[in-house]
């Protein structure tokens, strides 16, 4: 029972170490590229049929 209860806060802090990074000298990701700007393209209305 002891070796189970010790077990839960070492698991614990195992994955409170290994998560934030800083321990496996893991760099930050790059940040984002922002997002292309795209014209507005000038289309004509479309007449469509539905009773055929």
């Amino acid at each position: 029972m002891t070796r189970l209860l010790l077990a839960i806060p070492v698991c614990a802090i195992a994955v409170l170490t290994s998560s934030c990074g800083c321990c496996t000298s893991d760099s930050k990701a790059p940040p984002l590229r922002p997002l292309p700007q795209f014209q507005e393209i000038q289309t004509a209305p479309v007449e469509v049929e539905y009773t055929k």
